[in-house]
């Protein structure tokens, strides 16, 4: 394979989880567009609406990935209608703001389930069929957070789960490279999403912060982190393994 034929993704099965929308639903696209045929996951059952704006044969699994055996079950249902996975994209996950001293037991918790125990799941219920196949890639979706003390938001929670998807990814790289499998993971900067438009209408005042501290002086598109993953997933990136990479226009090395 040579020049962009190594990008394509033809024949091959892709599970992206929190894909209802943001995000989730743009990287969809993206590897559908580069020939995939992807099974979009969400616990929200509008993946299934997102799913149909792809068309055929992208299709819509309804699940929390918190739940490991729905998680289990699921992973069942897509090899007994595909036969095979060959990518996943762990990407489900939460955010909100609060204060350390003001984070609940419950609060701690949540976050961790779904932003760790989720991802950490999610790869062990797919990742036997690569094994099987002696073949697969999964990109375990971090953060800038995971890796530099934002400002002037505060969510202890959500950074150290980030942190560690980012060394999961290590760690299951390692373990199941004797397997054909590649395991990386991408950290992305500010993205323009709907939960960040919000916060530039609700708190202007954190929006400039943010667009300050941004070298590219701007947010990133939706676009960006799924062209990440995309590159991460195919046949160009077949000696990339373990590696964080960073799509954050500069943030965490300013």
């Amino acid at each position: 394979m040579s020049g962009l034929s190594v990008y394509g993704l033809q024949g091959r099965v892709a599970v992206v989880t929190g894909a209802a929308r943001g995000i989730g639903a743009t990287i969809s696209r993206h590897l559908a567009a580069l020939g995939a045929t992807v099974v979009l996951a969400d616990r929200n059952a509008t993946v299934e609406e997102t799913a149909r704006e792809l068309g055929s044969p992208a299709s819509a699994l309804v699940f929390d990935v918190t739940d490991s055996k729905a998680v289990d079950a699921a992973a069942k249902q897509v090899l007994d209608k595909h036969g095979r996975v060959d990518i996943l994209v762990a990407n489900a996950g939460i955010a909100y703001e609060k204060s350390a001293v003001d984070h609940t037991d419950e609060d701690w918790r949540r976050v961790m389930a779904v932003n760790l125990d989720g991802v950490f799941y999610t790869a062990r219920a797919f990742a036997p069929a690569m094994i099987a196949k002696k073949t697969g890639a999964m990109v375990l979706i971090s953060s800038i957070a995971g890796v530099k003390a934002v400002r002037p938001e505060l969510h202890v929670g959500y950074d150290v789960a980030k942190a560690g998807v980012a060394h999961m990814a290590r760690i299951l790289a390692i373990e199941w490279a004797p397997f054909g499998i590649r395991v990386n993971a991408v950290g992305p900067g500010y993205v323009d999403t709907e939960l960040l438009a919000e916060v530039g209408r609700t708190q202007p005042e954190v929006m400039k912060i943010w667009i300050e501290d941004m070298p590219i002086g701007r947010l990133l598109r939706q676009e960006e982190i799924a062209g990440t993953v995309g590159f991460l997933v195919s046949d160009a990136a077949t000696g990339v393994n373990g590696h964080l990479l960073m799509t954050d226009g500069g943030y965490s090395v300013s």
